[in-house]
């Protein structure tokens, strides 16, 4: 295996620090969830009625534009699969993808990309890549806070 390892590619110029920066937090409405039986496991789909988004990002999330469409496997974990759209105060869409995992004792964590319009003042989350922790605030609320990972 090492004839595929070149040393310099591991020097500490080429390697960056990773750290997170609190970005926005998003909680989420839902409709009551619909829920499928599959081979595969339980299969989940939760309609997005509205929400808020604060932090860099200010605004509302669009009711009825997204949701969750996730998989509860045999071992109680539930492989999350979700998608957000939010519309700032100045009217710009934003587009939040969610892919990750929520377990039975409520660890529930998320990785996201965030589209926008490259025009928008909201560029900025153009090619970065977001973590998020998620919280149930409420029956049928969702909390999810993200972080840019630096």
């Amino acid at each position: 295996m090492e004839q595929f390892s070149i040393p310099a590619d591991r020097s500490p110029d080429l390697v960056a620090d990773i750290g997170f920066k609190p970005a926005f937090e998003v909680t989420l409405s839902y409709a009551p969830t619909h829920q499928e039986a599959t081979p595969h496991g339980e299969r989940i789909f939760k309609l997005i009625t509205g929400g808020t988004v604060t932090g860099r990002i200010e605004g509302a999330v669009y009711p009825h534009g997204a949701g969750e469409y996730s998989l509860r496997r045999a071992d109680g974990v539930t492989d999350v699969n979700g998608h957000v759209l939010i519309q700032d105060q100045k009217g710009e869409w934003l587009y939040v993808r969610n892919i990750g995992f929520a377990r039975m004792d409520g660890y529930y964590r998320v990785t996201s990309w965030v589209d926008a319009d490259v025009r928008s003042e909201h560029s900025w989350v153009l090619g970065l890549f977001f973590i998020g922790i998620a919280k149930p605030a409420a029956e049928g609320v969702l909390t999810i806070s993200y972080y840019e990972v630096l």
